[in-house]
């Protein structure tokens, strides 16, 4: 019986409180019509006209990032390519290396060459 009281009085209070905040009586939410809950958000916060700001892409920075990130894929695309070119042909050369550290080796070799081979152009695509 005092459970039941005090969990009632716990849903009054809760009831009094959103009802005092929102200023809702009996029930009554006609007032909450034009309120959005829990936030006062209008999209007029985005209607910013599209030519306010000026395009970056037409900046010297702009321009010298995409110098700089071209040259740098570059780099590592001769740089994996030829890097693990060499080891791989090394490895199929001489039998002497082929033993099991160097076979792994070998396999993170030929996936670091693919990706070198592969992604990196058409990185320097998107990128550049």
């Amino acid at each position: 019986m005092a459970m039941e009281q005090t969990e009632r009085n716990l849903n009054a209070t809760a009831h009094l409180n959103f009802a005092s905040i929102y200023n809702i009586h009996n029930g009554d939410f006609t007032s909450l019509r034009n309120f959005s809950f829990p936030f006062n958000f209008t999209y007029s916060d985005y209607d910013l006209p599209l030519d306010s700001e000026e395009d970056i892409t037409k900046t010297h920075t702009f321009f010298t990032a995409k110098i700089v990130i071209g040259v740098a894929l570059v780099g590592i695309m001769l740089v994996c390519g030829i890097g693990n070119f060499i080891f791989i042909a090394a490895l199929a050369r001489y039998k002497k290396l082929r033993n099991l550290t160097n076979l792994l080796i070998a396999n993170l070799a030929i996936s670091d060459f693919i990706v070198a081979i592969v992604c990196c152009p058409f990185e320097m695509d998107y990128y550049v």
